[in-house]
């Protein structure tokens, strides 16, 4: 087998985990390929785009040409249709990922990783990947494996992790890129409620003062509906007029895995399950865990300690856990409960402008302003 055909670290996948592990390995002095099935990067697309600029702060500074569109808050809307808005100026992005994920992956290039497409990964026997490259099977040597090759993750079962999904562990989501629609296009609207997505959510987010993603996301446990179903009437009584521009159907995980690591590779991104339960927001946290596993993974290689498990506990499992139990209440919730949390939340947010949002803060202000919520949410903090 030829030099070039042997590399420090192999990341399987080049969305954002994939090329941010790639890029920190790389400038860590480790050779590194990167492998994308897919014939470009960023295509197809399944997200909804949103970015919070507090979540990625000290990991990425976003570029401009990267962003559709910079937000300046939410509106809320109730399962009732009341709405309030929460004021949050410079609260982040809804991104491009179409021009963000290519310009991820040329950033690890710059750097230093061979980036290769078309190449799909088919295999793992000993330290060896076996890869479809130009019409021939490839294989690679590797030290180190990243998996971040999203929700239907190969390289987990690869590697003797189960990352099978229950119904109770993942939310199924139908969007739809809009046109020919009037929204506020500095703020993305969050919609709760049965009408439009059992056990999750509907929301809006900006790409132009006449455009959107417009989707949601729904439990299987809760409905039986199929969230295309919901999409088509929503999208049918409030935007009438728009043009369906792009159709995206995915599934977001809710599951924690008992591990995600082991001596030489681990799992980053969607792969690794490291998607907010509650929010279904997975941008910031592929970014954390590819940057924090690949500049780990350079550590490993140069025979070094490294700190992979406790830098992804602080960094992104400790919110998550407790983002895990605000959602096994979350999904017991019926819409008379919503409209009263809904009232707490507008007491708490209107004529404020918000610096940050504190979850756990916000759920105990809403508690102890509605005492007959107690005893659902008693278990929750207590």
């Amino acid at each position: 087998m030829s030099a070039k055909q042997r590399f420090d670290v192999v990341v399987v996948g080049a969305g954002p985990a994939g090329a941010c592990a790639a890029a920190a390995a790389a400038e860590n002095g480790v050779s590194v390929l990167l492998l994308e099935e897919h014939a470009e990067v960023g295509v197809p697309l399944a997200c909804a785009e949103g970015l919070s600029r507090s979540t990625i702060q000290g990991y990425l500074e976003v570029q401009p040409g990267w962003v559709a569109r910079s937000l300046s808050g939410s509106i809320v809307r109730s399962p009732r249709g009341r709405e309030f808005t929460i004021e949050y100026p410079n609260v982040g992005w809804v991104m491009d990922r179409k021009v963000f994920d290519p310009a991820l992956a040329e950033r690890a290039q710059q750097r230093g990783a061979v980036v290769k497409l078309s190449c799909r990964a088919t295999g793992i026997e000993d330290n060896e990947i076996s890869v479809e490259e130009n019409g021939k099977t490839v294989r690679y040597q590797w030290k180190y494996l990243i998996g971040a090759d999203g929700v239907a993750t190969h390289v987990g079962s690869w590697m003797d992790i189960d990352t099978r999904l229950g119904p109770a562990q993942i939310e199924i989501c139908a969007q739809y890129l809009l046109s020919n629609i009037m929204i506020d296009a500095d703020r993305a609207y969050l919609i709760f409620g049965r009408k439009y997505a059992p056990g999750g959510y509907a929301w809006i987010f900006p790409k132009s003062a006449t455009s959107a993603n417009v989707g949601l996301g729904l439990s299987p446990v809760k409905t039986k509906e199929k969230p295309k179903t919901l999409l088509d009437h929503w999208v049918m009584e409030e935007f009438p007029a728009a043009k369906i521009e792009e159709r995206v159907f995915s599934g977001v995980p809710a599951k924690r895995l008992k591990r995600f690591s082991g001596s030489n590779f681990c799992l980053v991104g969607d792969a690794a399950r490291f998607t907010d339960p509650l929010s279904g927001a997975g941008i910031a946290n592929a970014i954390k865990s590819g940057t924090i596993a690949g500049r780990n993974a350079a550590r490993v290689i140069r025979g070094q300690k490294h700190d992979l498990e406790n830098e992804i506990k602080k960094e992104i499992l400790d919110e998550l856990d407790w983002h895990y139990r605000v959602r096994n209440v979350y999904l017991r919730l019926d819409d008379e409960k919503f409209e009263d949390i809904f009232r707490v939340a507008e007491k708490i947010f209107h004529g404020s402008i918000i610096t940050d949002i504190n979850t756990r803060r916000l759920v105990k202000q809403i508690l102890l302003y509605s005492p007959h919520l107690l005893k659902v949410g008693f278990r929750l903090l207590f």
